[in-house]
């Protein structure tokens, strides 16, 4: 994907977090009374609650930013069929294996587009999205590890 604006960045992170939590979602169908869907239902909460963040994001950022044109040739896939094929079983580990490579694809986008950003304000939009994400990350490892003493 090669991205025109920097609004459309964060648009498709938005719509990205959105597709993730029904996927999430759905693969709890089946699950509902055990850790792994307690997981999923969580992940799931835990993606819409990202979608919103970037929504804040948008609102946030003056529109001069948004509407600037930025196309720093980043690749992203069109789907999540291409990164959940390798999910063998639902299981915690292999959910939360997952989960967290979605959060290291994002990490390492924002940090690709901050190194790429043409100016100071974009650097530093992209910068606090991809701290954002970390400290998410470290959330989900943290929330997930409480699933252990279920």
């Amino acid at each position: 994907m090669r991205f025109r604006r920097i609004k459309d960045v964060l648009d498709w992170t938005r719509n990205f977090h959105n597709a993730l939590a029904k996927h999430y979602d759905n693969l709890a169908i089946g699950h509902e009374r055990d850790r792994v869907g307690i997981l999923l239902y969580y992940l799931a909460a835990h993606e819409r609650a990202l979608s919103e963040a970037m929504k804040h994001y948008e609102e946030d950022e003056v529109h001069d930013v948004l509407d600037l044109w930025y196309d720093p040739d980043v690749d992203l896939p069109q789907d999540l069929d291409s990164l959940t094929d390798t999910l063998q079983q639902v299981n915690v580990d292999e959910v939360l294996k997952l989960a967290l490579r979605f959060h290291d694809l994002l990490i390492d986008l924002y940090r690709t587009l901050s190194d790429k950003a043409p100016t100071e304000g974009i650097k530093d939009l992209f910068d606090n999205i991809a701290g954002h994400e970390v400290k998410e990350k470290l959330r989900v490892v943290r929330d997930a590890g409480r699933l252990e003493d279920l």
